[in-house]
């Protein structure tokens, strides 16, 4: 184990031995002052168990694999960073991500990008997670990390639920020192033109939580496109900056669900996007 951090907080991070993760996790680790537990699940169901013709029983050989894949993630890490490594045997990859934050008491699962030429394309493990995680979930881009996160954004509109995911990101923002930027991304066409409250109905929503909670550095700011693309890239993002988004009114309990809208806006992000659950904090 490296040195420990101050905060006390752990991500749990998805491993399947691609290098990418690893390099996004010491980032997030050193900038969010957080612990990390790299997580590689062996799956109890995997197909490649039994297989034809008949070949004898293979785990051993994935979970010595596996083995392997954590011992290498702890040289990924600098000597600041708090790590601890953990294989697992579950039923599926979330199943065991999920236990693993657990019991753990992890603050959010970290999981890469799945395939595709966007910088974000959520695979089946992610897309799993955002249905059934109770803790927020981390989506990694595919491009390779900056040196630090020094930026915070969080996405917001004026449906209920709206001040519940600004409070939780005007409360990390506290907790880590970084600047927060309120963002509203609007899809409009030449004829309509955008709806003129919404820079108002983002602000008051800002200046709600700024009477109720500790300050932050804040600014506001709206993004406009005849398409959620076009929307998304009239924000000027810093490379070292990190999304955060609410769930769907859909999920259920505390629990993620990534809604219509959140979906589109990762398809064009070029920051990580942490998803956080619906509920009580």
């Amino acid at each position: 184990m490296n040195a420990p951090g101050t905060s006390g907080r752990r991500y749990v991070v998805a491993y399947d031995g691609g290098p990418g993760t690893l390099q996004w996790a010491d980032v997030l680790a050193r900038s969010l002052d957080v612990g990390v537990d790299v997580v590689v699940v062996v799956r109890s169901d995997d197909p490649f168990g039994g297989v034809y013709p008949p070949v004898g029983d293979v785990t051993g050989v994935i979970t010595e694999q596996a083995r392997g894949w954590a011992a290498e993630a702890l040289t990924a890490f600098g000597p600041d960073v708090d790590v601890r490594t953990d294989v697992r045997t579950a039923g599926s990859v979330p199943e065991g991500l999920l236990e693993a934050a657990a019991t753990g008491g992890a603050s959010a699962v970290v999981v890469g990008a799945g395939g595709g030429i966007l910088p974000f394309g959520v695979g089946t493990v992610a897309r799993t997670l955002l249905h059934v995680s109770p803790v927020p979930v981390l989506l990694l881009p595919r491009h390779a990390p900056p040196p630090r996160v020094d930026h915070l954004y969080v996405a917001v509109g004026t449906r209920a639920g709206a001040s519940a995911v600004l409070r939780e990101a005007w409360e990390a923002a506290v907790r880590t020192g970084l600047p927060l930027h309120v963002v509203s991304l609007v899809e409009q066409d030449e004829e309509s033109g955008a709806d003129p409250g919404a820079v108002a109905g983002v602000q008051a929503l800002v200046d709600d939580i700024r009477t109720s909670a500790a300050p932050a550095q804040v600014s506001v700011e709206v993004g406009r496109g005849r398409t959620m693309a076009e929307a998304v890239g009239s924000i000027d993002w810093a490379a070292g900056g990190l999304l955060v988004v609410g769930s769907s009114r859909l999920a259920q309990g505390r629990q993620t669900f990534l809604g219509p809208t959140a979906a589109r806006i990762l398809r064009h992000v070029p920051v990580p996007v942490v998803v956080v659950p619906r509920g009580e904090q």
